[in-house]
């Protein structure tokens, strides 16, 4: 990484103790399923998946059916296992999730008759997954949907069902609305097996109900954010939050560094003015790289070991600190936007909180110039 300016770090290590950490949480009976959409949270997801594998983790999660065309072009691991949230809407998606094996997701009774006609053709059974919508309005059966799915459901259709499943849409923020739709993804459940469908594995929790109601963990929970060693909004202080490790670290370089005098301006718009003579760090990193002009005169960086503020409006390719404290910064030092840097940390917690945004939306849009990690 000599040439970059700005970087990131990932921890193999850190996220292998991580999804140990989780598998010990949920217990032995309840199946980890790692969620690597969005290149894994930032993170990488290739190198996720492998890492997480020599952990024991065989369940994934994207979103797309390509992000799954190019995890499983990558990985010959006969044990890896993945499925998409997005469920296929044409056939030809379904031809393409059956030829990479692909575990897809039906949400409706057209998905359901489209899987149907894909496996018949190819007089092999499909894995697949049942999403039932229990309020989020998002994807998934309804309750009112019911009925008409299982009028054109056979048992002896050729799809192999992997697992019933729900989303939860307040679990950080609202326990009895989660309750409810717990309640009602049960009771749905229920009333399709009365019907015929045959029983498997259900899963409805993510990190935050992991953290927050423990009835809803079933027989498997699929985690994201807690993998990666981030918190949930809110609730950075839970005890399985604190015995979790950051995966990420985002680095920068020194580009420059100046004494200006009090009373100059910083950067467009001088919206910072020195109150004192003031050391000026230029570090190689901006907007285009994924770090909000929202955090413009907000954020602490890390630098030699110490926290220091961002000053001046973030530009799209650079930053400035006051390195007024620290009187031997240098061209060519590294300060750390994210991650720990000896007794100083900047967690992504924090720059969400700042911004009134989640952590994902963070390490999701970190730029191409960050994306060589070491």
């Amino acid at each position: 990484m000599a040439h970059a300016t700005n970087w990131i770090e990932i921890d193999p290590t850190a996220l292998q103790h991580n999804a140990r950490t989780l598998q010990a949480y949920i217990g032995d009976g309840r199946t980890l399923w790692a969620v690597v959409k969005a290149d894994a949270y930032g993170h990488g997801a290739v190198n996720a998946v492998h890492t997480l594998l020599q952990a024991g983790v065989r369940h994934f999660v994207v979103a797309s059916l390509n992000e799954a065309i190019d995890l499983r072009e990558a990985i010959r691991e006969p044990s890896f296992r993945v499925m998409t949230l997005y469920p296929p809407t044409t056939p030809e998606e379904w031809r393409t999730a059956a030829e990479y094996g692909v575990e897809s997701v039906i949400d409706s009774p057209a998905g359901y008759q489209q899987a149907c006609e894909i496996a018949r053709v190819r007089e092999r059974s499909l894995p697949v997954h049942l999403e039932l919508d229990t309020g989020m309005s998002r994807l998934g059966l309804t309750p009112e949907q019911l009925g008409s799915f299982l009028q054109a459901f056979r048992p002896d259709a050729p799809l192999e069902w992997r697992s019933v499943f729900t989303h939860f849409a307040c679990a950080d923020s609202d326990p009895e609305f989660t309750r409810e739709q717990l309640r009602l993804f049960l009771q749905s459940v229920a009333y399709l097996r009365g019907e015929g469908f045959p029983e498997t594995p259900l899963h409805a929790a993510a990190s935050a109900a992991l953290l927050t109601l423990s009835e809803t963990l079933l027989d498997a929970v699929r985690c994201g954010l807690l993998l990666y060693g981030i918190a949930p909004a809110g609730l950075e202080t839970h005890p399985l939050c604190q015995s979790l490790k950051p995966v990420l670290r985002w680095r920068t370089r020194v580009l420059s560094v100046r004494t200006i005098p009090k009373g100059q301006g910083v950067s467009y718009g001088a919206r910072f003015r020195a109150k004192r003579p003031t050391r000026v760090a230029t570090l190689g990193v901006g907007y285009a790289d994924g770090y909000s002009i929202g955090l413009t005169n907000r954020a602490p960086v890390a630098l030699k070991g110490k926290l220091v503020p961002q000053i001046g409006r973030v530009c799209m390719d650079m930053i400035m600190v006051d390195a007024t404290d620290l009187p031997d910064v240098q061209v060519g030092d590294v300060a750390t936007l994210i991650g720990r840097d000896g007794d100083a940390e900047v967690r992504v917690e924090t720059l969400a909180r700042l911004l009134s945004t989640t952590p994902h939306e963070i390490t999701t849009r970190l730029g191409k110039r960050a994306r060589g990690r070491i």
